[in-house]
């Protein structure tokens, strides 16, 4: 089957399973909903998701300063317009490619190699950052016995989430730290991607260590990591608080940043239809009060703004950028 008729077929298929969801959820609900949150609502909303890009250009400056490069934060800003835009159109994170590209072809001193570094090592903080951060909110979960509005025994469950994620963040490190161990694995899977690997890993670890030597830069990362993820998961907790559904606010950021997971795997463009429900899903258990297909509305409700939000944005931030994917892959 030809790649461009796998793309068409995985984009009819998302499209109607997104009509399927929204008949399942009624639209007269999510019209009554954005009715609800009035145009004060979504002015809070663009706010909030709009100082979220912001964090995450200074952050990304931060990252780029650390390997001794200088960096303009407008070019920075402007990637992720179009980075999070093609997120949109595509099943997994492939925005990242072209954020690595469109920052290559911007800043004539950035390498494309440097600029696959400055994205990775961001990436990778990111990573590290919501793994701790989900972790510390289920541990607190965990230690005040919460149940929400549910009958089920779910402090046992949280206990082995908390486990299971600070096994994870032990894992990541040293799986970061044991590269060549992977490299093996991979090599008797396949020596040609092995190989591209081995590249790209030379590059990101000649980078980390670049990068560690300039502390300032690695804290002002980290510092500036939790309160850009803290505002990424504020939307939906303005969402749900300004309908009237006073779910504890660590659900609905544990919620959401399950749902940032979900979207990385390479299921549907944008995570649609299978991120909502993973998302609904997680706060229909502690809030089976609450009808499912009301928090799947709310839910949809965020992805629709953020998704109008993110073209407009990257419509402005593309102007005179040229995405060569295969090109770029071969560079690599």
């Amino acid at each position: 089957m030809k790649e461009i008729t796998k793309r068409i077929l995985i984009g009819i298929s998302t499209i109607m399973l997104i009509i399927v969801m929204i008949l399942y959820v009624d639209i007269k609900e999510i019209l009554n909903n954005l009715n609800k949150i009035s145009v004060l609502g979504i002015f809070l909303f663009i706010l909030i998701y709009t100082t979220t890009f912001i964090l995450r250009s200074f952050k990304l400056k931060q990252v780029f300063h650390g390997l001794n490069l200088k960096s303009s934060l407008l070019i920075l800003y402007c990637s992720y317009g179009v980075g999070f835009a093609i997120n949109e159109l595509t099943p997994g994170k492939f925005g990242d490619l072209a954020r690595i590209e469109f920052i290559q072809q911007k800043e004539k001193n950035i390498s494309l190699s440097k600029s696959l570094c400055g994205v990775s090592i961001e990436r990778f903080i990111d990573l590290l950052v919501l793994f701790s951060f989900i972790s510390l909110v289920t541990i607190y979960l965990y230690l005040n016995n919460f149940k929400g509005t549910s009958n089920l025994n779910l402090h046992i469950y949280l206990g082995i989430g908390a486990l299971l994620l600070c096994g994870a963040i032990v894992v990541l490190i040293l799986l970061f730290f044991t590269s060549n161990w992977i490299l093996n694995i991979i090599g008797k899977i396949s020596s040609k991607f092995k190989h591209r690997l081995e590249l790209f890993l030379e590059n990101f670890l000649n980078g980390v260590n670049e990068f560690r030597k300039n502390k300032k830069s690695l804290i002002k990362v980290i510092i500036l990591s939790f309160p850009t993820w803290f505002l990424d998961t504020l939307t939906l907790v303005l969402l749900f608080y300004l309908l009237g559904y006073e779910i504890h606010i660590f659900i609905i950021i544990m919620a959401q940043i399950i749902v940032f997971f979900t979207k990385a795997f390479p299921i549907t463009p944008g995570g649609w239809v299978i991120s909502e429900n993973v998302g609904s899903l997680l706060i229909f258990l502690f809030y089976p009060s609450i009808p499912y297909n009301i928090i799947l509305s709310i839910f949809i409700l965020d992805h629709l703004i953020r998704s109008a939000y993110i073209f407009v944005y990257g419509v402005f931030s593309s102007v005179g950028f040229n995405f060569k994917f295969e090109k770029m892959i071969k560079q690599i």
